[in-house]
């Protein structure tokens, strides 16, 4: 499937399909039931910050790796793997790279959700372009302990409270590879990197092989993803050209 609009509720069942493109341009209640997909790797969602009106459902997609960009404070998504909800005992434990965005700067809907995904290896960030209020802190996650290996934090200002919630990857990833910076290229220069690199505090990592990039910023995450829905050749939806 390339993409869908739609409202009202669309299921799909399909024993061959790969990929799908959901979105929701209308402003009326839409849900996207995935029933059975036993092939899906992706499920895809660009622009699904613009409408707070989305529900995904999730109930067999035994192969899902890629999934996202979605915003959790806004886009409602249950997943339901064996018989119960999704949760710290039933997890999506086949997802290995995930896209979400703080679009109303509420980053503890963030750090909650990635308790259902015990193996992700990679994850973005698309901050919204406001300062953003302090979030409780979680307690440790499981794909911190043993999975997490990159993460991509995009429009990043170097806010207070982005580099705090930066440091909490820093400090408890602990297979940490990299965090990528994605900078507006208004804040982007070799001051504002520096400043950065002392505020993330990386001589106290959690991992020992955790690097810093900073780039600047290369387009929306959205727009290269609605243009990669159904190529497979591209590894990763997600990532997007920029500059260093």
């Amino acid at each position: 499937m390339l993409e869908v609009h739609a409202a009202g509720c669309l299921r799909v069942s399909s024993r061959t399909l790969r990929s799908i493109g959901f979105r929701d341009s209308s402003d009326v209640k839409a849900e996207l039931v995935i029933d059975d997909a036993p092939r899906l790797e992706r499920l895809l969602l660009p622009y699904s910050h613009l409408n707070d009106c989305v529900t995904i459902r999730i109930i067999r997609a035994p192969k899902l790796e890629i999934l996202g960009p979605f915003s959790p404070d806004l886009c409602e998504l249950l997943a339901f793997q064996g018989m119960g909800p999704v949760g710290s005992a039933n997890s999506i434990s086949t997802v290995k790279v995930l896209a979400v965005g703080c679009y109303t700067y509420q980053l503890n809907a963030v750090l909650d959700i990635l308790k259902w995904f015990p193996c992700l290896g990679k994850l973005y960030v698309t901050f919204g372009r406001q300062n953003l209020p302090h979030y409780d802190r979680p307690h440790p996650m499981e794909c911190l302990q043993t999975h997490l290996k990159e993460v991509v934090l995009k429009y990043f200002n170097g806010y207070e409270q982005q580099i705090d919630f930066a440091r909490f990857f820093v400090l408890n990833a602990k297979v940490l590879n990299k965090i990528e910076f994605h900078v507006r290229e208004d804040h982007y220069n070799n001051e504002f990197v520096a400043r950065q690199h002392t505020l993330l505090q990386a001589e106290d990592s959690a991992s020992p092989d955790a690097q810093f990039e900073f780039r600047k910023t290369c387009g929306s995450i959205d727009y290269h993803v609605s243009k990669h829905i159904h190529d497979m050749s591209v590894a990763d939806p997600f990532a997007d050209k920029v500059d260093a």
